[in-house]
């Protein structure tokens, strides 16, 4: 579980001393699953601060490699400023530290038909960008975590539902698909824009060598949901952005409703673990019922619906 790191503004001095930067300004950042983040005001630029609770050093370091690597092929992402010494990553506190050149840009919770278009593009890009070979082969709530839940006998109805949907997914998943590099976790909150149109991409947290078309399937479940509904008019919005870039093939889009099943059922799996396991919270204990009830929609449309709808 992250233990939250409460910085005052000696710690912020010292730590900005290591990037020749004076700070005027600074405040807290909420949001963050697993790190303690803040915004620096300098007078001329601002900058985000991050110090990665839920890290080791060398997951961190691997963090900043690949924001160096992303910014290599111009990808619109998170810019990281190393320190004056060269690091990527300092260690304060006995934690990795971040700085980040802060993006200037909204999250929009409502995205339409143009700026999925836009996002599905970006997407597509990113999964032409070789993958670097520090990524870890598997996402980080994928199927292996699942017997983590099935076995531990805190909710057994919940326990067996998931390990129908892990028998299902491994069965249908077909030989072969292409990997790559893949974002892992691109829903809505992780997408900036201005106005309409696109501005990067962030919070590479999940980031891992995989199939691209759960990153779509992530995606699809991140942003194109109306309440537990997959909305095809926006999964085809996205698709169509994507294709603009790179053509799926013809067994990825006969797989793309199930890697949104999956999609659907990882994260589903991840809060109950992160709310009845690694934090638990009455007010939260049932996050993990909107993702089931995501999951059982896109599995009850029939293929053949979902097909034309979104690739006719």
């Amino acid at each position: 579980m992250a233990k939250y790191t409460q910085l005052q503004r000696h710690d912020i001095e010292r730590i900005a001393k290591n990037y020749n930067l004076t700070v005027t300004e600074f405040e807290s950042i909420e949001g963050g699953a697993g790190n303690s983040s803040y915004l620096l005001y300098t007078g001329h630029c601002k900058y985000v601060l991050t110090v990665c609770d839920d890290k080791a050093l060398p997951d961190a370091i691997r963090m900043g490699q690949l924001l160096l690597w992303l910014e290599q092929y111009n990808f619109p992402a998170t810019r990281l400023l190393p320190s004056v010494s060269g690091d990527i990553v300092i260690v304060y506190m006995d934690k990795p530290v971040m700085l980040k050149v802060y993006i200037e840009g909204q999250v929009n919770e409502n995205l339409d038909d143009v700026m999925l278009f836009q996002t599905g593009a970006e997407m597509a890009k990113l999964h032409q960008i070789p993958a670097p070979d520090y990524l870890p082969e598997k996402h980080a709530y994928g199927l292996q975590t699942f017997s983590n839940i099935i076995t531990g006998s805190i909710n057994t109805e919940y326990e067996s539902w998931l390990a129908k949907q892990l028998d299902h997914i491994k069965q249908n998943i077909p030989l072969d698909l292409p990997c790559g590099l893949i974002h892992g976790d691109v829903f809505f909150d992780n997408v900036l824009f201005e106005g309409d149109k696109f501005k990067a991409i962030i919070d590479f947290e999940e980031a891992c060598h995989y199939y691209k078309g759960f990153d779509l399937g992530m995606g699809i479940t991140g942003m194109c949901v109306t309440d537990t509904t997959v909305a095809l008019d926006k999964v085809r919005a996205l698709v169509s952005g994507y294709q603009k870039i790179r053509i799926l093939g013809q067994a990825e889009r006969e797989s793309l409703q199930l890697f949104i099943h999956y999609a659907a059922t990882a994260t589903s799996c991840w809060r109950f673990w992160k709310y009845h396991i690694d934090t638990p919270s009455a007010d939260k204990a049932d996050k993990h019922r909107h993702m089931m009830q995501i999951a059982e929609g896109i599995s009850s449309i029939p293929k053949a619906t979902f097909q034309d709808a979104v690739f006719s």
